[in-house]
């Protein structure tokens, strides 16, 4: 499901990239758009990383409230699905440990498809990719798709395709059955995921939901969710350059019938990589009080993180 133009500002959000992950920013040059948006308080979501929380909140210099966060790729009802995990102690290394494996297995994946490009013989090396955009972090698919392109200039088979859209050199090249699919490596189980959360004292919000909820009554979202709230899941991302306004008001709905925090996110990750989320805090329809969300997370924290923290 493709973004929604984001136009109305809020003081929160909760859903920003870093070139830590797949975002077009380092951590200070986000925090710089973050304190120029007038937010007052923020969450980097890299993801399957913590790794630039530190220095985002370093940048920012108490101008705005951190949250540290991340968000974790997963599994759910057979589909790749996202969960954003908001208080979880950076400095967990087990939990670091878990995050950092579906991190390495995506790294894994690209490495092999680099390889699968050298066996057709196009010239792309890992150590090209590592050069262009780094060995620790999976960057956005675009940048993989241009550096392919561009090691391919000059031959024939990829002389039509071009860096403006991606969506027919992955269908006739990467999908199953074509030269350069390679399997994907299977993600941990949404469950699982939640567990993890739960135990490195964080609270656990399922990303953008509006795909898994399109054309389904209230009656059957709930039932759709109450299995995951059972599990632990906290929240829904209901305000977000995902979804509708339309979409936003249905699944505030079902966040009030399931007792689940409904919270807000632009999902940004820089003007090139998400146009339609031009800034942080840009959303197309806001929550009737941002701040209050803040607080409806802080309250489902697990009581064994709030009582060691004092709170």
């Amino acid at each position: 499901m493709r973004g929604t133009s984001a136009t109305l500002a809020t003081p929160v959000d909760l859903h920003l990239h870093t070139r830590h992950s797949d975002g077009d920013e380092a951590p200070a040059e986000l925090a710089r758009r973050c304190v120029d948006a007038g937010l007052r308080v923020a969450a980097v979501t890299d993801h399957d990383t913590v790794a630039g929380i530190a220095a985002f909140e370093q940048a920012v210099a108490g101008h705005l409230g951190v949250i540290p966060a991340c968000e974790i790729t997963t599994t759910w009802r057979g589909e790749e699905t996202h969960c954003l995990a908001y208080f979880v102690d950076p400095h967990d290394l087990r939990f670091q440990q878990r995050i950092g494996g579906i991190r390495d297995a995506e790294l894994t994946w690209w490495r092999t498809w680099t390889d699968r490009a050298q066996a057709i013989g196009v010239p792309l090396t890992w150590d090209d990719v590592v050069r262009r955009l780094g060995g620790h972090r999976v960057a956005y698919v675009g940048d993989y798709l241009a550096l392919l392109l561009e090691a391919a200039h000059g031959d024939p088979r990829f002389a039509d395709y071009t860096t403006a859209a991606y969506d027919r050199l992955v269908a006739d090249w990467c999908r199953p059955g074509r030269p350069l699919h390679v399997e994907h490596p299977e993600m941990p189980d949404v469950v699982d995921v939640l567990s993890w959360i739960e135990q490195a004292g964080g609270v656990a919000v399922l990303a953008h939901p509006g795909r898994f909820v399109t054309g389904l009554d209230g009656a059957a979202c709930e039932a759709l969710l109450a299995p995951l709230r059972a599990a632990g899941l906290a929240g829904l991302e209901v305000w977000t350059s995902w979804h509708t306004p339309a979409d936003s008001g249905r699944l505030a709905e079902v966040c009030e019938r399931l007792d689940l925090v409904a919270t807000a996110g632009s999902d940004y990750h820089g003007v090139r990589v998400k146009p339609w989320a031009p800034r942080p805090g840009l959303l197309p329809a806001l929550p009737a009080d941002p701040l209050a969300v803040i607080d409806a997370l802080h309250d489902r924290r697990p009581v064994h993180t709030t009582t060691e923290a004092g709170l």
